[in-house]
């Protein structure tokens, strides 16, 4: 008796530590929800303070994207000789610093660059958190624990979103509301930047830096049993037998390279099937629809972050594979319906004239796109390429992948307005709609689900020749 309540202690423990670190860790996921609702519903006090137009307020946006190229860039040379904590610990220190300069209003050259390193700490933050908690997080709750990033990309949307909706109503001048904002978000980036001295480092890291040691008393703080530890210790040593450290290199090889595409297009995907048009630019999207207010203003937010909780237990449920599909298909059929909903509304000059029925389609259109999104692209994405790729490219692999996500991003934050402008506001949802359908497609081709499977077992399935919608097979 008295065994089963050590036993059971022991496991309570387990579950507590490892949840507190996988948490803590996922807070650099508020750093990337920040800043992508930051401009949603501050883009009128920017636009009021700075005098942008429709493509200044793009370009302003798409700065961001532009940075987070070069933080991901630089990102794996962080992650590979600073170690995965101090290189999230660096990235909060980057993004509190420039969010508090911002709160000075500088002229706008000054704020852009300050902005170019918010990107830049958000695109560091983007590529060492999912890295972080993938070789952290124990494999049977991996996938949890790994969609706590995006839960926490969608918290900080949300919440910068009602702060800002809120200053901007209590505080009328521009310059006074502008700049509490930006001390907002420097308030929660403090929070994050304070919580990650607490991280312990990756076990995976100290192996490949041949700190056995340290690796072990990890181990022992996020596993139950010696015996896992044990085993946990022999699989990282097995794939650590290979070349480390390889660099760019590694991309030429064949087995990296097919994984390399696979990671690569499904980032290029979470961009192209539209969320970014939908999270930066909603409010102004239903601006176009006659629909103000907050409606217009907390509506994606909000449903954002409350459909991302399900993710949570789903991914681990149903499998990556599973949700990838369902939410293609759903944001497939919202994409074209929201399409059809603006058709409806037409060239209207005054929004007071556009009826009912297509701003409900727009609006229901719009919930459960993002729906679909939150509950699969969103964080399987992020989780898939944290996983696919082998120990001694997983850096090179991540930064890769995470460049290829902010190069798309940049694309539609600097184009999708402009683009509404020039072709008609429903012309970009069949776009997008078709991106969906080409992520089916690709999906089942090539897509691996790993639910379930340690690195290392998808490490050497990559390696043996295994097709690459297999990886996670255990033979």
């Amino acid at each position: 008796m008295e065994a089963g309540v050590a036993t059971t202690a022991r496991g309570q423990q387990y579950k507590t530590i490892v949840y507190v670190i996988c948490m803590v860790a996922a807070l650099g996921g508020l750093l990337f929800g920040l800043d992508q609702g930051f401009i949603a519903n501050s883009l009128e006090t920017l636009t009021a303070h700075y005098g942008f137009d429709v493509k200044a307020g793009e370009n302003y946006s798409a700065i961001l994207a532009t940075g987070g190229i070069f933080g991901a860039l630089l990102s794996g040379i962080f992650a590979r000789f600073l170690g995965r904590k101090r290189s999230i610990v660096l990235a909060g220190l980057i993004f509190t610093a420039a969010s508090a300069l911002s709160a000075l209003l500088p002229d706008l050259p000054l704020l852009s660059a300050y902005r170019f390193a918010l990107g830049f700490g958000v695109g560091m933050a983007s590529f060492i958190v999912p890295l972080y908690l993938s070789e952290t997080a124990p494999a049977p709750i991996r996938g949890a624990m790994g969609t706590l990033f995006q839960l926490m990309i969608t918290i900080g949307i949300f919440l910068i979103a009602v702060s800002n909706v809120y200053i901007a109503h209590a505080f009328p001048n521009p310059a006074t509301s502008l700049s509490l904002m930006f001390l907002t978000v420097t308030f929660f980036a403090a929070l994050m930047f304070a919580g990650s001295f607490i991280l312990p480092e990756s076990p995976r890291w100290l192996m490949l830096k041949g700190r056995k040691d340290k690796a072990i008393a990890v181990l022992g703080r996020t596993l139950s049993e010696k015996s896992e530890i044990d085993a946990e210790v022999h699989e990282i040593e097995e794939t650590l037998h290979g070349p480390q450290g390889a660099g760019l290199s590694i991309v030429f090889r064949g087995y990296f390279f097919k994984v390399l595409l696979v990671g690569i297009l499904l980032q290029m995907f979470q961009q192209l099937v539209g969320i970014n048009m939908m999270i930066y630019y909603s409010p102004t999207i239903f601006g176009y629809a006659g629909m103000t207010g907050f409606v217009a203003m907390l509506t994606v937010p909000t449903v954002n972050m409350l459909f991302t909780f399900p993710a949570i237990t789903l991914v681990e449920k149903w499998g990556r594979k599973k949700l990838l599909y369902v939410g293609a298909v759903v944001m497939l059929v919202t994409m074209v319906s929201a399409g059809l909903a603006f058709q409806a509304i037409g060239d209207v000059s005054d929004p007071s004239q556009i009826g009912g029925a297509p701003k409900m389609v727009l609006l229901i259109s719009v919930i459960v796109y993002i729906f679909g999104f939150a509950v699969s692209w969103g964080p399987v994405v992020w989780l898939v390429c944290s996983e696919i790729f082998p120990l001694e490219g997983r850096e090179v692999g991540m930064t890769i992948t995470t460049m290829v996500n902010w190069t798309f991003a940049g694309l539609v934050m600097a184009n999708a307005l402009s683009f509404m402008k020039l072709f008609g506001n429903a012309s970009i949802f069949y776009v997008f709609g078709a991106f969906c359908v080409l992520a089916v497609v690709f999906v089942a081709m090539f897509v691996p689900e790993t639910k379930g499977v340690t690195l290392e077992e998808l490490e050497m399935n990559l390696k043996r020749g295994v097709r690459l919608r297999d990886l996670g097979k255990v033979s």
